[in-house]
C-alpha cells in the first residue's frame, strides 16, 4: 500500500527465522511461502529477490512469464478463447530506504522509499544491501542520560536519523561496499505467533503476493478451464507512486482488475474505527474507498454475492488514507472496473506487521470461487453504467 531501478545488483538474502534455528520447520506450504516472501529484501526499485520468487512460482505452475520495462513480472493463465482479460496485481516492493551519503565519521544518511512515520525509524536494525553483500546497521538513538528533558518526548525527525554500521570513518564504511544508491531494508525475521498469527516485515504486500501465487496453485490443482484469461502480476514501485501497476496495465490491457493487498487494521489500543474498520480474524476485506479510488459498485456486489454463496465472511473498509494498485487499474484506458481486495494487517510500514492466517486462507478461497465466474457476460454487466 502506497502512503528508476538502479543498475547495481545485490545478492538475495533471506534472514534466518527463529523457528528454523536448530529444529525441523513445522510450517505448511503457504506458511513457508509467506515466510520466504516476507524475509526477502525488496524495497521500491530493488525488487529483484522477490521477483525471483514470484517468477519461480509462476513458472512452476506452467505459466508464460514475462516482465515489463520497469520490472513487474507477468504470468498468463489462458482460459476460454475470447474471454475477458482479468488482471490480479500484488506489489512486490516494500517500504525501505536508499543510501544518500556517508559522513566523514562513517555514519550513513539515507533517503526513505515509501511512507514511514518518523517514530518508526530510530533504534532499529537495518540491512544495507551492497555489491559486496549485506551490511548490518542500527539507527542510532541518543542515550537518555545525555538527552535534555525538553527533548525526551520529542520524535526524532527523519533528517536527524543516521545508520551506524560500526565504521570509524567514511573510508572504513566504503570498504564494506557501501555506496550512494544502495538499498536498505528492515532487519526483521518472519515469526509464527500464537493462534495462527504471523509477524514479519513487508507484509505490505508480501501477503498479497502469497495470495496471488496460492490462488494460482489452487486453480491449477482444480484443473478447470476458466472462462477468461488470468494475468498474475507482481508489480514494482507501488510504494513510491503505483508506477509498476501503470506500466503493467499497459502491457496486460485488462478488462477487469483486482489488486491484492495488505489492509489497514486498527484493532489495537489507540486504534479507531473512524480511521480503519477492519479487524484481524474477521475475514478478507474489500475497499470501498481510499485516498485514490472508489470501488466499482457492481464489482463490489459481485464480491459480496460470491462470498455469501460460499459462506466466507467479508469485511469492508472506507478510509481517506492509502492508495493501491487498484487506482491505476481503474484508470487504465477509458476506465476499467477494479477493486482492492485485502488481508487485514496491523502495523503497516514498520519493522513488524501482523496478520492472521485464517484471513489469508479465506481470501484465497474467495478468489478461487470468484475467478471462474468472471465470464464475458458478467464482466460486461459489471462494466455497464
Amino acid at each position: 500500500m502506497r502512503v528508476r531501478t538502479l543498475p547495481r545488483l545485490f545478492p538475495l538474502i533471506l534472514l534466518a527465522s527463529p523457528c528454523l534455528a536448530g529444529q525441523a520447520h513445522p510450517a505448511d506450504r503457504v506458511e513457508r511461502l509467506l515466510e520466504e516472501l516476507s524475509n526477502a529484501p525488496g524495497p521500491s526499485g530493488f525488487e529483484a529477490p522477490v521477483r525471483e520468487i514470484v517468477a519461480r512460482e509462476l513458472r512452476a505452475q506452467g505459466l508464460e512469464v514475462s516482465t515489463d520495462g520497469l520490472g513487474s513480472v507477468i504470468g498468463v493463465l489462458h482460459g476460454s478463447p475470447g474471454g475477458p482479460r482479468i488482471m490480479l496485481a500484488a506489489h512486490m516492493d516494500e517500504v525501505g530506504a536508499m543510501v544518500r551519503f556517508v559522513t566523514p565519521e562513517g555514519m550513513v544518511k539515507f533517503q526513505l522509499l515509501g511512507g514511514w512515520l518518523d517514530q518508526a525509524l530510530v533504534d532499529q536494525r537495518w540491512t544495507i544491501l551492497t555489491s559486496q553483500g549485506p551490511v548490518t546497521a542500527i539507527s542510532g538513538l541518543r542515550s537518555v542520560h545525555i538527552t535534555p528533558a525538553e527533548d525526551r518526548n520529542r520524535v526524532t525527525a527523519r533528517d536527524d536519523v543516521f545508520l551506524d554500521v560500526g565504521a570509524r570513518s567514511k573510508d572504513e564504511a566504503e570498504a564494506l561496499g557501501i555506496r550512494a544508491g544502495d538499498p536498505i531494508v528492515p532487519a526483521t525475521a518472519f515469526t509464527k505467533l500464537v493462534d495462527g498469527r504471523y509477524t514479519g516485515k513487508a507484509m505490505d504486500d508480501r501477503v498479497g503476493c502469497a495470495m496471488l501465487l496460492e490462488t494460482l496453485r489452487r486453480l491449477k490443482e482444480q484443473g478447470s478451464k476458466t472462462p477468461n484469461t488470468l494475468y498474475f502480476v507482481g508489480t514494482v514501485q507501488e510504494e513510491v507512486g503505483l508506477r509498476g501497476a501503470h506500466t503493467a496495465a499497459l502491457a496486460v490491457k485488462p478488462d477487469l482488475g483486482i489488486s491484492l493487498e495488505a489492509g489497514i487494521a486498527a484493532d489495537h489500543p489507540g486504534g479507531r474505527a473512524d480511521w480503519a474498520q477492519e479487524r484481524l480474524g474477521a475475514g478478507p476485506v474489500i475497499y470501498l474507498a481510499d485516498a485514490a479510488m472508489l470501488v466499482n459498485l457492481r464489482l463490489r456486489d459481485f464480491f459480496v454475492r460470491v462470498a455469501a454463496d460460499a459462506n466466507i465472511p467479508l469485511q469492508t473498509e472506507v478510509t481517506t488514507g492509502g492508495a493501491e494498485d487498484s487506482a491505476e487499474l481503474q484508470r487504465y484506458a477509458a476506465g476499467t472496473p477494479s477493486i482492492n481486495f485485502a488481508v487485514a494487517t496491523r502495523y503497516l510500514h514498520s519493522h513488524n506487521s501482523m496478520i492472521e492466517r485464517a484471513d489469508l486462507d479465506r481470501a484465497i478461497d474467495l478468489l478461487v470461487k470468484l475467478l471462474p465466474r468472471l465470464d464475458s457476460k458478467t464482466v460486461a454487466e459489471i462494466s455497464r453504467f
